[in-house]
């Protein structure tokens, strides 16, 4: 059997096995973001890691010709969409609100999706210019969300609308930042200790321990190795600059779309769907609710 052919075949089998599983506990995987059934609900009650089944539903779905031409019509227009807005709102470093909104949007405009979360690190290295996103990180504030969220919505394999948001006005990386990401091949890669766990954290920890340990990142995040093995970490080159982005968990809004940034001071879920998304995307929409 060719390499493609076993990749496909190892496609089908977790397809059916994600779709058994949801099938037994009453789930109905016709319905989208079926993530807020009640059996769903109750089951990831039980198992924190049970999210990942949706995610895995959602990546080893067999999908058609048409239904890929409708992503790719869908996808980057919105996400360009959405970073637009929040650029216009001055949103910066928004990641968490984007890719808790996009999925929902998704749902009703009939694509499948959902949200990952853990580093990205950007780098041009002739200029000598890096960024990360650790997901280990010293926080700036008790509470704060480390690290980098974004969207996979086959067939693009990352989705992320606010890279031109990550870093303030005036900073060299954003002449090198595309608008969005929405690439639906990127090369996999095996994180490193850097990709991972910040040089201050690191340099702490060091410190603390009188050495320096380069699997850090593995006793700071002990499920990122099998985590890795269905969500892998990719690297993606746009000319000079080098992406790398290392997920370590699936993650959706635990909330419904209206209710996303409802306590916050910038746009909310509501607003963003009844004001902006729903008159540019009628003509996609699937269902309101």
């Amino acid at each position: 059997m060719g390499e493609a052919k076993q990749r496909a075949a190892a496609r089908a089998s977790a397809h059916t096995g994600a779709e058994n599983r949801l099938r037994l506990l009453g789930i109905d995987t016709a319905q989208f973001g079926f993530y807020d059934q009640p059996a769903f609900v109750a089951e990831e009650s039980r198992d924190p890691e049970f999210l990942n089944q949706y995610a895995l539903w959602v990546q080893s779905r067999p999908r058609t010709a048409d239904y890929d031409q409708r992503v790719r019509d869908i996808v980057p227009r919105l996400t360009a969409f959405l970073a637009d807005l929040f650029e216009r709102e001055n949103m910066q470093r928004s990641c968490v609100h984007v890719s808790s909104m996009l999925p929902r949007i998704l749902d009703r405009l009939g694509v499948w999706s959902f949200g990952l979360k853990g580093s990205m690190i950007a780098e041009v290295a002739h200029e000598e210019l890096w960024r990360g996103q650790s997901m280990c990180d010293i926080p700036d504030f008790p509470g704060a969300e480390l690290g980098h969220a974004w969207v996979v919505a086959p067939p693009f394999v990352i989705v992320d609308g606010t890279i031109r948001l990550q870093n303030p006005t005036g900073d060299p990386m954003n002449a090198y930042t595309p608008p969005i990401v929405a690439v639906e091949n990127a090369p996999l890669i095996r994180p490193t200790v850097d990709d991972v766990v910040s040089a201050q954290l690191r340099a702490q920890i060091s410190h603390d321990e009188g050495r320096v340990d380069n699997q850090l990142h593995h006793r700071l995040v002990p499920q990122l190795k099998d985590f890795s093995r269905e969500f892998p970490s990719r690297e993606i080159r746009f000319d000079d600059l080098t992406l790398r982005y290392v997920p370590a968990a699936v993650r959706i809004s635990d909330v419904g779309l209206e209710d996303i940034n409802g306590a916050g001071d910038k746009l909310t879920g509501a607003e963003v769907w009844n004001d902006h998304v729903m008159p540019a995307f009628s003509n996609y929409v699937v269902s309101e609710a």
